[in-house]
Parts: structure tokens; sequence; C-alpha cells
């Protein structure tokens, strides 16, 4: 017995989707799960957007089919089934389009010339087999299922096979990612490296100044130790008393021979006892 429950029909307001809702609701049909004039008010109901003005075109007791059959003239597919067979025959793959999407577009051509009763459903099988493995895009994924193609496996079990080997090839082909560094940790380890780069450079700079202030004194002394010499060895050649022979320099530089008695300021000699003994001898 049907049920009573009203059905969750999709909505349709976009008229490019009609197919795709089209079957979905048939196939609600064929269930006969669901009560008949619930399903038809169900419909009803889904249908919105510019699709939704067919219904003023149709009467309000307008069954499921007579719904249908509006829509279908209105939004439906109007190619003929040569056009069809014909798109099927120069369908490739995409550059961009996957396994998955590849074998659906295939699929979709071959049913709707089914629907039309234009092709054998016995016919898909194969048909979809060819196309789907001899117009793939990727020539090495190609040549890695080739013997699986040529086996007697179904359409359904070579996507598979198919879907498995692209997936393995991208994971060979991937490089590896580098570890993702941490901005901030990045930017601490480079603010750390210029503290201690400023903190070298006054070490250097303290260093260079001790070593300054240390080398001062040492010149000191040496240029003093060396004027000292200096005046030493002229003192000693002029300043000096002694001579030698018997023989020494007054303080005011004259040459004396011997000791000859006391010496008054001005460097001379008292010569009384000999003034006294020429007198003498004069007498």
């Amino acid at each position: 017995m049907p049920f009573t429950i009203k059905p969750n029909v999709p909505k349709i307001s976009d008229p490019a989707q009609f197919q795709e809702w089209k079957i979905e609701v048939e196939s609600m049909i064929i269930s006969n799960i669901y009560h008949k004039e619930i399903l038809r008010q169900a419909i009803r109901n889904a249908i919105g957007g510019k699709p939704r003005k067919i219904l003023i075109t149709l009467k309000p007791t307008a069954t499921t089919e007579e719904i249908l059959k509006t829509l279908e003239s209105n939004f439906g597919d109007i190619k003929s089934g040569e056009s069809k067979i014909e798109e099927y025959y120069k369908a490739k793959q995409e550059k961009d389009e996957d396994i998955s999407a590849w074998g659906i577009r295939l699929e979709e051509l071959l049913q709707k010339e089914i629907d039309r009763g234009e092709m054998k459903e016995y016919r898909k099988e194969k048909m979809l087999k060819t196309r789907f493995w001899k117009h793939r895009g990727n020539t090495e994924l190609k040549n890695a299922t080739r013997m699986f193609y040529e086996s007697d496996c179904t359409f359904e079990e070579l996507r598979r096979k198919v879907r498995i080997e692209e997936q393995e090839l991208k994971s060979a082909k991937e490089p590896e990612h580098p570890k993702q560094v941490n901005v901030h940790q990045m930017d601490n380890h480079l603010k750390i490296l210029n503290d201690l780069k400023e903190q070298m450079k006054g070490m250097e700079k303290k260093i260079n100044a001790l070593t300054q202030e240390r080398q001062k004194p040492n010149d000191q002394v040496n240029t003093s130790t060396w004027n000292n010499r200096g005046q030493s060895y002229r003192g000693y050649r002029g300043n000096t008393n002694f001579r030698s022979r018997g023989g020494y320099r007054t303080g005011n530089g004259r040459l004396s021979h011997g000791y000859r008695g006391n010496h008054d300021n001005n460097g001379t000699f008292d010569n009384r006892n000999n003034n006294n003994n020429r007198t003498q001898n004069l007498n």
C-alpha cells in the first residue's frame, strides 16, 4: 500500500538541471511507494523559478505525467538521436576532467539514446568501455591499464581500476612539501640574531678602547726612558767635574790640573802660597 506521507521531492529552479531532476522524479514514480495524488502535489510544490511558469498553462487537475511532458517540451534536450550519437563519438576527456566526470559524461550521452529508444541497452556496456579507455587524456595512465582493458572486465570494474592507477601516479609525482616555517618564530630568531650582533659590536668597541688605554702608559715610559738616556749622556760629557789623566773641569768649564786648594765661588783657587814662594826666590 502506498505511503500517505509527503515525499521529499528535490527542488528545481534552474532549467539546466531539468534532466537530473526528471530522472529523480521518474524514479519516485516507478517505486510506487507514494500515493499518486500526494506525489503529484509534491512535484508541483517542488517546481520554482522559471520552470514554475509552465504551471499556468496547465489545468489544476493535470496529472504528474502531463506536468513532466510539458516540462520536457520546454526545458528538455531537443537534440536528435543522430546528434547525440555524433556527440558521443567526438567525446574526449577534457584536460581538467577527472576519471569519474569523464565516465559519467559518456554514460549520460548513451542513456539519453536508450531512453529515446534509438539505441539498445546491450550495446551500452561495450561502447562505454571502449570510448572510456581509448580516449583517456593521460597516455601513461592508459598504458598502465591496457591489460585490464583487454580483459573481460565490466565498465564499472575498468573505471575503478583506472581511478586507482590515477591516484597512484599522482602520489608518485607529487613533490614533498617543505615544512612550513612559523613566521612569528622566524621573526623572533631574527630579533635575537640582531641583538647578538649589537652586543658583539659593543664588546668589540670596549675591547679596542681598553687596548688603546693599555698601550698609552707603555708609550710614555718608553719616550721618557729615551729622553733620560740622552740627557744623562750629555750631562756626563758636559757637566761633570771629573777629567781623566789628572785633570778635571771646574764648574765654569775651566780645566784644572790636580787639587790646588779651596774652590771659591767663581771656580778659582787660592794661590797665596805660590805667590809667597815666588817673592822669596826673587829676593
